[in-house]
């Protein structure tokens, strides 16, 4: 957001008005903002690149949404209520969920987040062919996992916090190649049981995989 309009937004949060385009006179509306950002704010303030006064006038209520990647556990949950929606709405049945669509599900990075998850479901919807969603029928592009762990989202929060999203980043891409625990762990180096470990921690275990 260019310094003009940050200006301009602060100004209209302070009195609630502002003028449209073309127009000489200025319009007062009584409304409640809600603002989303992928930036570190903090940071922009820091380095001059946004208003420390816009700033603490917009933080009143802040919640931080982890990226869908992060979040496993929420990916075939979200995947069922699409799936039904989307089902309904075209009106057609229901398909059944193949058994190891939860595998290729939540071993992806969904760069595009839950929107992206949407996409995907609808896409395939529109296409299938049968009673039942495989992961075939849904379409996912590769991506660098090495790249999205370095971006600039992931460097938010503690050296912990980036040092975990780096390693389940990289566990991710591995595990697709070396499908088993004890696979992946003569890959890296590691023990079975730390393997083990770390996959179950970001909820990337499979229990049919861990022989």
């Amino acid at each position: 957001m260019s310094p003009r309009m940050q200006a301009k937004l602060l100004r209209f949060l302070n009195d609630g008005t502002f003028r449209r385009v073309g127009e000489d006179h200025e319009v007062h509306v009584d409304v409640r903002v809600i603002c989303a950002t992928q930036k570190n704010l903090v940071e922009l303030v820091q380095k001059g690149m946004f208003r420390e006064d816009l700033y603490y006038r917009l933080n009143v209520l802040t919640l931080n949404l982890p990226p869908l990647r992060d979040c496993p556990q929420d990916i075939m949950p979200l995947t069922e209520l699409f799936v039904a929606r989307f089902a309904d709405e075209q009106g057609v049945p229901r398909p059944k969920l193949a058994a190891d669509l939860n595998t290729v599900l939540t071993r992806y990075a969904w760069p595009g987040n839950v929107r992206q998850l949407k996409n995907a479901i609808y896409r395939a919807l529109t296409q299938l062919d049968g009673y039942e969603l495989r992961p075939q029928d849904i379409l996912l592009p590769d991506y660098d996992a090495a790249t999205v762990a370095v971006g600039e989202d992931a460097m938010e929060g503690s050296l912990d916090e980036i040092t975990s999203r780096f390693e389940r980043s990289v566990l991710t891409q591995l595990y697709r190649n070396y499908p088993s625990t004890r696979k992946l762990a003569k890959r890296l180096g590691v023990s079975h049981t730390a393997i083990a470990n770390k996959l179950r921690e970001y909820g990337l275990s499979q229990k049919k995989n861990e022989e």
